[in-house]
C-alpha cells in the first residue's frame, strides 16, 4: 500500500483540506476537552495535590512553622491511532473515463477525493466524540477490543466524585434536586476548594428538573405553586442558592455500526470547573502518515505540520485500486481528574 503523491490531489494538500471540515455544531464536548497538538505519541498528565494550608502564629524569635510540599504526580499516557477509509469506486470510473479522453479535465476526480475526505473526516470526528462522552463519564478511556484494541486509561476522578441520588429524579414527587446538587457541589468544594462552573445535562434531565416539586415550591409565588416550572425559573432557583448554572443541553447521538448510540448517557449530570478547559484536553499526536510526508521530500509538509489529522490517496495491489484514508493518533485526556463530578440521577 503506498501513498499517491503525484496523483490530481497531492497528500499535503489533501492534509490541509481535512484539517479545515468543520466540527459538527452539535459535537460542543471540545468545549470541555479542546484540542491540543503534540510532537509526539505520548502525554504526560501531570497532577498536582494541592492543599489551603495556614500559616502558623509564632512567638517573637519562636520557631518558624515549616510547611509541607504539595505532591505531584506524573504519569504517560499513550495515544492510540484512529482511522477510517474508503475504496473509491466512483474514482476508478472518473479515472477511466479521464483516460478515454486521453488525460481530459481532472475536475470530477478531484471532487470525489474532496468528497470522500470530508465523510471520512467526519468519521473521525465523531469517533472523538464520542471518546470525550466516554472519558466525561466515569473518568476513564475504555477500548474493549474495538478492532481487535484493548486499552483503558483510567485518569483518577476520585471516587466521592462519582455519586448517585438517593430518590431518583424521574420520581418528580419526591426527588431532592436542589439538595442534592448542594450536597455535590459541597463535595467538589471540598475536593478543589472552589465551587464548579457549571453542569451539562440531558433533555430528560432538564424535563425531570423542570417538573420537580422542590424547584416548583421554590419558584411558586403567591399565585401558588406551578405545576412546571420554565427554564428562566429554574435558572433563577439555581442562582438563588448559589448553585452552578446549566452550561448546556446535550442529547447528540451518532451511527455506531449501524445502531444509533447516545454520546453522554441520559442520566448523567456532569460538573465542571469555572473555566471548563481547565478540566482537560483532547490530545492529538504524529501519524506514521504524517512521518511518511515528513520523510518522503516529494510534498511541502514539515515535521512542525505533522501532528493533527492527516489525509492522503493509496493505492494498493494487484489487484490495483485507489482509496481515500484518514488517519490520526489521540485519545481525550482529564489533565485535572479532581475537577470533574459525575451524578447519576436516574
Amino acid at each position: 500500500m503506498a501513498i499517491v503523491f503525484d496523483g490530481p490531489v497531492t497528500p499535503d494538500t489533501l492534509t490541509a483540506f481535512v484539517r479545515e471540515v468543520p466540527t459538527p455544531a452539535n459535537y460542543v464536548l471540545n468545549q470541555l476537552l479542546p484540542d491540543r497538538y503534540f510532537d509526539k505519541n505520548t502525554v504526560d498528565v501531570t497532577e498536582l495535590t494541592r492543599t489551603n494550608r495556614a500559616a502558623k502564629f509564632r512567638a517573637y524569635d519562636g520557631r518558624i512553622h515549616r510547611t509541607e510540599r504539595d505532591g505531584l504526580e506524573i504519569r504517560s499516557v499513550k495515544l492510540p491511532p484512529v482511522s477510517t477509509m474508503n475504496g473509491i469506486g466512483e474514482l476508478e470510473r472518473l479515472n477511466l473515463e479521464a483516460a478515454r479522453q486521453n488525460g481530459g479535465s481532472n475536475a470530477a476526480v478531484i471532487n470525489a477525493i474532496y468528497d470522500d475526505a470530508a465523510i471520512l473526516t467526519g468519521e473521525i470526528q465523531t469517533r472523538m466524540e464520542l471518546a470525550r462522552g466516554d472519558v466525561l463519564t466515569d473518568g476513564k478511556f475504555t477500548l474493549a477490543g474495538e478492532n481487535g484494541l484493548y486499552l483503558e486509561a483510567d485518569f483518577g476522578v476520585p471516587g466521592n466524585h462519582i455519586v448517585s441520588a438517593g430518590t431518583v429524579w424521574s420520581t418528580t414527587a419526591s426527588a431532592t434536586v436542589i439538595a442534592d446538587i448542594t450536597a455535590w457541589v459541597d463535595v467538589y468544594v471540598a475536593t478543589n476548594g472552589f465551587r464548579p462552573g457549571g453542569m451539562a445535562i440531558s433533555n430528560k434531565v432538564l424535563g425531570y428538573m423542570l417538573r420537580n416539586a422542590e424547584v416548583r415550591t421554590l419558584a411558586g409565588s403567591l399565585a401558588g405553586t406551578p405545576g412546571i416550572v420554565s427554564r428562566a425559573a429554574l435558572d433563577q432557583v439555581l442562582d438563588t442558592f448559589g448553585l452552578p448554572p446549566i452550561l448546556f443541553v446535550y442529547d447528540t447521538q451518532v451511527d455506531v455500526d449501524g445502531t444509533s448510540t447516545r454520546v453522554l448517557p441520559e442520566n448523567k449530570v456532569l460538573f465542571v470547573p469555572p473555566n471548563p478547559s481547565d478540566l482537560g484536553y483532547t490530545a492529538w499526536g504524529v501519524t506514521a502518515t504524517a512521518l511518511e510526508l515528513v520523510n518522503a521530500a516529494k510534498v511541502d509538509f514539515s515535521f512542525e505540520q505533522a501532528p493533527g489529522i492527516v489525509g492522503v490517496v493509496i493505492k494498493d495491489g494487484p489487484p490495483f485500486r485507489e482509496e481515500t484514508f484518514v488517519d490520526a493518533v489521540g485519545m481525550p485526556v482529564l489533565a485535572n481528574p479532581k475537577r470533574l463530578l459525575v451524578a447519576g440521577v436516574f
